[in-house]
């Protein structure tokens, strides 16, 4: 059985992407293996919201509540801020990390609290979101 040979200009193309394929089987191995999380059930009244993972310290999921306001300059409703609630007791001190996402899973915007305290969390985003765009969020409390 003979085998042809792979052209010289296409093997460093090949390496890269199982590179980048072994460093994104491990990135992903490395964030649910030390989240040891259970997938919450997020809820919101006002957008539609997604599974995220939730740390270990909360195992019945969190409910959101959106920040929306009118631009009269984009002429649309833009989300500034969510309100992470119904947070276990267990997860107080710890970081929460919240990024909301579009159809597709991209990153509309996000934002960080440092140190959860109590049982509600108000993140304010980096930067506004098209509120019509926001399908989706991914919440991670870790630490």
């Amino acid at each position: 059985m003979n085998a042809t040979p792979t052209p010289a200009s296409t093997r460093p193309h090949r390496r890269r992407r199982i590179a980048v394929a072994v460093i994104a089987g491990a990135a992903t191995f490395g964030i649910v293996g030390a989240s040891a999380a259970s997938l919450g059930g997020i809820t919101g009244s006002t957008l539609g919201a997604d599974a995220a993972v939730i740390g270990s310290c909360d195992t019945d999921g969190v409910s959101l509540t959106y920040t929306n306001a009118y631009d009269a300059t984009l002429g649309r409703y833009q989300t500034s801020g969510v309100t992470v609630n119904g947070i276990a007791a267990a997860c107080t001190g710890k970081a929460l990390a919240l990024t909301l996402k579009d159809a597709t899973g991209v990153s509309l915007g996000s934002g960080t609290v440092a140190s959860v305290s109590g049982t509600s969390a108000s993140v304010t985003l980096a930067s506004s979101a098209n509120a019509n765009l926001v399908v989706g969020a991914a919440v991670v409390i870790s630490g």
